[in-house]
């Protein structure tokens, strides 16, 4: 008898344990798991800690964001086709995603824009904005366009003091066409490269140097195996920040709107601590005794004309290059100044 009882009271609390479950997952929890591949201290992926921040407080936690720094959920082509299929939700991707959005190679020129403010004018005005119905046709959500820093080139044998310096090495690329044919027509010999497999290579001499940013350079200890530093800022280099559309637009409006505003502001201070850390990152590269050299740009800049030829007609025409070149961004210094920018 008693052992009946027991067995009775045990199905009975079951029974409300169960109750209790369902009456509390009525109103869905929505999960974004973002990858990135940066450092958990880089500029990216502290922008998306105050995104998460943001959107679990304001959401009062019905929506939550997991953050996945140093490539854990695989390399940014494999992010890109997770996003497509709704196994990953967000992403900052660099040059790889014009593969996908073809678009996207009109940012990827060399020598496409005169600074920081030219740079973020043409992002945030109806030129990059424009963008979004590409976006959507391969399945992504633009969220807006963090900045991937100035692009310079390391060197593990020797310094590049000219362009010539560069004829016949093997330079690390991206995955991105115009960036081979950018670093083809300077002279070396591009090779396509995931960026985890970068260090590695740089160790083990596979290849003579590669292409990164002051901060990135820095953080991930590049200079260790390539200690020649060469500022050329052949590229100001656009990480797209993306969501799955298929989860987006699945999203109760309120949401939606949470995180837009979240986004926002995301984007603002992703850009503002990059700057901050582009700096830094190269007082520190200095102590550190890494030989930094300041080749002539002006052969650079000739010989990216050759790029532009090629390309002009798969990247939306002339006509689009000269629009971007001769944006007019004079507001946009006002506004920089005012968020502390500068």
């Amino acid at each position: 008898m008693k052992r009946i009882l027991f067995l009775k009271i045990i199905i009975v609390i079951s029974i409300l344990i169960t109750g209790a479950v369902c009456n509390g997952s009525r109103e869905k929890v929505y999960v974004i798991k973002a990858s990135l591949s940066q450092n958990p201290h880089e500029p990216q992926v502290r922008a998306v800690e105050l995104f998460k921040q943001t959107i679990e407080e304001k959401s009062g936690g019905k929506v939550k964001v997991e953050i996945y720094p140093n490539n854990q959920l695989g390399n940014q082509r494999d992010v890109v086709e997770g996003i497509q299929l709704g196994t990953i939700q967000m992403s900052n991707i660099a040059s790889v995603l014009a593969g996908f959005v073809r678009e996207l190679n009109i940012f990827e020129l060399p020598f496409l824009f005169e600074n920081k403010d030219h740079f973020y004018a043409v992002l945030d005005s109806e030129i990059g904005e424009g963008l979004k119905p590409a976006f959507e046709k391969r399945g992504f959500h633009l969220m807006g366009y963090f900045d991937a820093g100035i692009r310079h080139v390391m060197t593990v044998e020797k310094p590049i003091n000219s362009i010539g310096d560069l004829r016949g090495l093997k330079i690390r690329m991206m995955e991105n066409p115009l960036h081979l044919a950018a670093f083809k027509a300077f002279g070396a010999n591009p090779m396509p490269m995931a960026y985890g497999e970068l260090y590695t290579a740089l160790e083990q001499r596979v290849i003579d140097g590669a292409e990164a940013a002051n901060t990135n350079y820095f953080s991930k200890k590049f200079y260790e195996s390539a200690p020649y530093w060469a500022q050329v800022g052949w590229i100001h280099l656009i990480e797209t920040v993306i969501m799955s559309r298929y989860f987006y637009e699945r999203l109760p409006l309120e949401y939606k709107n949470i995180i837009d505003e979240a986004a926002s502001v995301m984007i603002r201070k992703e850009r503002q601590w990059y700057n901050e850390s582009e700096e830094r990152a190269l007082l520190q590269l200095v102590e550190k005794g890494v030989k930094i050299t300041i080749p002539d740009r002006k052969p650079f800049v000739e010989a990216s004309q050759k790029v532009y030829k090629e390309w002009a007609d798969k990247v939306g025409g002339m006509d689009l290059i000269e629009r971007i070149i001769q944006f007019d961004y004079g507001w946009n210094k006002n506004s920089a100044e005012e968020r502390g920018w500068e």
